[in-house]
C-alpha cells in the first residue's frame, strides 16, 4: 500500500483533476494545480447528463459512476436528480424494438410515452414512441465540481488555482516533481489532466491521439411550467439529447465538432444548431415548442476526443515512470469522473480497479498524430 508520505501532483483543476485529488487524498499528499479557475473551463459548462447506460461503455463502469453519484448526493452541495431517458424510435421502427429493445431499454408506444409522462412531449407524429431507460440522471457539473473540491480538501488536499505549471522535472527517466510559473514542487507522481492541450504540454515525453471537441446547448423557457416527472430524451438523427433543469427550463444539447483552431474559434453558439433546436427539437417536447432560449453555451476552450471515442488513462511506457495521463474524454468528462478518478487511483497504488481498465491504454493506438474524424457516440 502507498504511504501518505508520497505526494501527487494533479496538473488541472477540472471535474476529471478534482475526482482525481478526491480519490487519492485519503492516503496521500495531493496538490492539484490549474493555470485558471476551478472547474472554470469546459467543466464549468458540462450539461450534466449521467447517460451512461446508453454510452458504448461496460457496464462495470456504469455501476460504478452510479454508485459513486448516488453516495454523493446531499453532500457539499451536490444533488443526483435521477431521471429516465427517452430515446424517440423514427416511424417504422418501433417493431424492431416491440420484444426487446438494445442496452435495457424498454419500447413504449408514443400513447404510451404520454401516459407515462404527462406533458412532457409535443408532436411524435414522425415517431412509433421511444426507448425508455433507467440508471440515467443529471447533476449540475459546477456544484459536482466545488464539492469534489471540499472532499478532497476535507482530506487535507491542496488545490490551487491560477498557477501555471510550465514544465516537468525529470531524472534518469523518473518524475521528480513540476516547475512552474512561481517555484519548484517535488512530486512521486504527476497526473496530467488537462484536455485537448495535454498534447502539446506532454509533447516532449509522450505522444497522445487527441483534438480539440466542441459541442453547443442551449436552455429554454417553456411557455407554461414543466413537470417532475418530465424524464430526460434525446434523438439520434439530430444528435441531439435534452433535459429538464432544476429551474423548470429544459437544456437542449448536441452539434459535436472537432476544432483545428480552438482559440481562434468564435465561443458563441453556431446560428445552425440554434435553428434546428427552434424548427425541429421544440415542437417534440411539451409547453416547449415556442419557448424562448434564454441562455446559449459551449466549452469554453474546447472539450477533447479520441480517434476510438473512448479515454485515454494510462501511464504510458515510454513515459518518465511516475508520469499518468487523462485525456480523450470525448464530451463524457463528467460522466466518467468517477471511474476517471478510480483509474488514476489503480495508476498510482497499483491497486485493482472494480472495474475493467484494458481499454483505457494509450497502446491501442498505432498511430498516435491528431490527423483523425470525430468519431461520434451516435453511430
Amino acid at each position: 500500500m502507498t504511504s501518505r508520505n508520497e505526494r501527487v501532483v494533479v496538473v488541472g483543476a477540472g471535474v476529471s483533476g478534482l475526482a482525481i485529488a478526491r480519490s487519492l487524498a485519503p492516503d496521500h499528499e495531493v496538490v492539484v494545480l490549474d493555470k485558471g479557475g476551478v472547474a472554470a473551463d469546459t467543466s464549468s459548462r458540462a450539461s450534466g447528463v449521467i447517460s451512461l447506460s446508453l454510452e458504448p461503455f461496460p457496464d462495470e463502469w456504469a455501476a460504478f459512476a452510479l454508485d459513486e453519484y448516488r453516495d454523493l448526493d446531499g453532500q457539499g452541495i451536490f444533488s443526483f436528480a435521477e431521471r429516465e431517458t427517452v430515446r424517440l424510435v423514427p416511424a417504422g421502427n418501433g417493431g424492431s424494438y416491440a420484444a426487446q429493445a438494445p442496452d435495457g431499454g424498454e419500447f413504449h408506444s408514443g400513447a404510451e410515452l404520454r401516459e407515462r409522462y404527462s406533458g412532457a412531449f409535443g408532436d411524435l407524429s414522425a415517431y412509433d414512441g421511444g426507448l425508455v431507460y433507467d440508471g440515467t440522471g443529471y447533476l449540475d457539473a459546477l456544484d459536482y465540481a466545488m464539492t469534489l473540491k471540499y472532499l478532497a480538501e476535507r482530506e487535507d488536499a491542496s488545490v490551487f488555482r491560477d498557477h501555471e505549471v510550465t514544465g516537468l522535472r525529470v531524472t534518469d527517466g523518473t518524475i521528480r516533481g513540476v516547475e512552474t510559473e512561481y517555484d519548484t514542487i517535488d512530486a512521486d507522481h504527476v497526473v496530467y489532466a488537462t484536455g485537448w492541450r495535454t498534447r502539446e504540454l506532454l509533447a516532449d515525453h509522450v505522444e497522445l491521439p487527441i483534438r480539440p471537441l466542441r459541442w453547443n446547448a442551449v436552455v429554454v423557457e417553456p411557455d407554461g411550467s414543466s413537470s417532475e416527472n418530465w424524464p430526460m430524451g434525446s434523438e439520434s438523427s439530430m444528435k441531439v439529447y435534452w433535459r429538464p433543469t432544476r429551474r423548470g427550463n429544459v437544456l437542449v444539447g448536441g452539434n459535436e465538432h472537432l476544432l483545428d483552431d480552438p482559440d481562434g474559434t468564435p465561443m458563441s453558439v453556431e446560428k445552425s444548431f440554434r435553428d434546428l433546436v427552434r424548427e425541429r427539437v421544440l415542437p417534440l417536447l411539451g409547453g416547449v415548442g415556442s419557448g424562448a432560449i434564454r441562455r446559449e453555451d459551449c466549452c469554453p476552450t474546447a472539450d477533447c476526443a479520441s480517434p476510438d471515442g473512448l479515454p485515454i488513462i494510462d501511464a504510458p511506457e515510454e513515459a518518465p515512470d511516475g508520469l499518468a495521463v487523462v485525456a480523450g474524454l470525448h464530451g463524457r468528462g463528467i460522466m466518467l469522473s468517477p471511474v476517471t478518478g478510480r483509474a488514476v487511483r489503480s495508476l498510482v497504488t497499483g491497486e485493482p480497479a472494480p472495474f475493467p481498465t484494458e481499454g483505457f491504454g494509450l497502446d491501442r493506438f498505432e498511430d498516435r498524430s491528431a490527423d483523425f474524424e470525430y468519431r461520434s457516440h451516435w453511430d
